[in-house]
């Protein structure tokens, strides 16, 4: 394979290059939260997540020939979003100094998710996941490359498509495997990095292979608190180190039980996560809560089925009110009846979503 530095590029400035990606959103066991203070979206601990490959984001980008000032033109299934175009073009800015071809392009982003956003699942982790595999198509094709073939800066294409992901949205980076994937840098895993995620290259026990998730919507309005601002706070947390070695513990450990089919130290370990992230919003100076009744009241039932059934599941959380009810595909039923039976009056107008875990992204052109 051939290695191409960005000082080097050659462009045909006369070409249009389009690409279109479709991406998973993910759901992480262990947390990401934190980022270092050196770098650009560099993470304070190493997180491992699986794909949800039924909540994903299209997105086709075409590049044209610069004819105007005008870096990029955004729409959300067709239609002007300028909600979304301070992100873009704050992301843009960012590679630029990794892409310095994109000085001759404007960008035509076209983007969709299938699944409503504000409700629970990582849209930005889809959306810029997608985004960034397009870029990172399109910068192949800038630079001639006959398949997606090309090493940049040494890394390969989903490298790369991790790398870009990674500026716009720290979670994006693990949307781009079938496998769970690992950001940051860890000892649990040889290859690992900070700049972008990579598949857990030890095979995953059967017991816990096949895995659905049912996102069980409690509040679908806006965070009092954006993710952006809640990192931020972990600057200057008092509980900061001690949650940062934790994350690196608990990784080492998830990664091992994956391998051995630990299930209940998996499940432990998955609920533990979810409620040390929400400690540490609680816990922040200024502290916030962004979980509310009925997402205690939801934990709490699938606690004491659990107990009960002795079945497979567990629950997780990202930075919000809604939960992941994460179980073992073989039981299929069971858990969509208890979902239908118990868990339906807790959401918001009887909302959920599903998906099943390990897909990766596709080409959609």
């Amino acid at each position: 394979m051939n290695n191409v530095h960005q000082t080097e590029t050659n462009i045909a400035l006369n070409t249009t290059y389009k690409a279109g990606y479709r991406c998973p959103s993910n759901i992480a066991l262990v947390k990401y939260w934190g980022k270092k203070s050196e770098g650009v979206q560099l993470p304070a601990n190493p997180s491992i997540s699986w794909s949800l490959g039924d909540l994903y984001a299209n997105t086709i980008v075409e590049a044209h020939p610069r004819s105007e000032n005008t870096a990029f033109v955004f729409t959300l299934a067709g239609e002007p979003k300028p909600s979304f175009e301070p992100k873009i073009a704050a992301f843009l800015k960012k590679i630029a100094g990794d892409c310095p071809w994109l000085e001759q392009y404007t960008l035509h982003i076209d983007s969709t998710n299938n699944f409503p956003h504000g409700t629970g699942i990582a849209s930005s982790a889809a959306g810029f996941g997608a985004l960034g595999l397009c870029l990172a198509h399109i910068e192949q094709l800038v630079h001639g490359a006959p398949s997606l073939d090309l090493r940049i800066e040494g890394m390969d294409f989903w490298q790369r498509s991790s790398y870009l992901s990674r500026i716009g949205s720290g979670s994006a980076c693990r949307s781009m495997f079938d496998k769970p994937a690992v950001w940051g840098v860890s000892e649990a895993v040889s290859d690992s990095s900070d700049l972008y995620a990579v598949p857990l290259s030890q095979p995953v026990h059967p017991s816990l292979q096949g895995w659905k998730d049912v996102v069980l919507i409690v509040d679908d309005g806006e965070k009092s608190v954006s993710s952006t601002d809640g990192h931020a706070l972990l600057e200057a947390h008092p509980y900061a180190a001690a949650r940062f070695g934790q994350a690196q513990k608990n990784l080492g450990l998830l990664v091992q039980d994956m391998a051995e089919g630990n299930v209940n130290d998996f499940i432990s370990i998955v609920e533990s996560e979810a409620l040390q992230l929400h400690a540490m919003m609680m816990t922040s100076r200024p502290y916030y809560l962004l979980m509310r009744p009925n997402t205690l009241a939801i934990i709490e039932k699938i606690w004491q089925f659990r107990e009960s059934s002795g079945l497979p599941f567990c629950f997780t959380l990202d930075a919000g009110a809604n939960v992941h009810l994460l179980f073992d595909g073989k039981i299929d039923e069971t858990l969509m009846n208890f979902v239908h039976n118990t868990l339906l009056p807790y959401c918001k107008n009887g909302q959920y979503l599903c998906s099943e875990t390990g897909k990766r992204p596709l080409s959609i052109l």
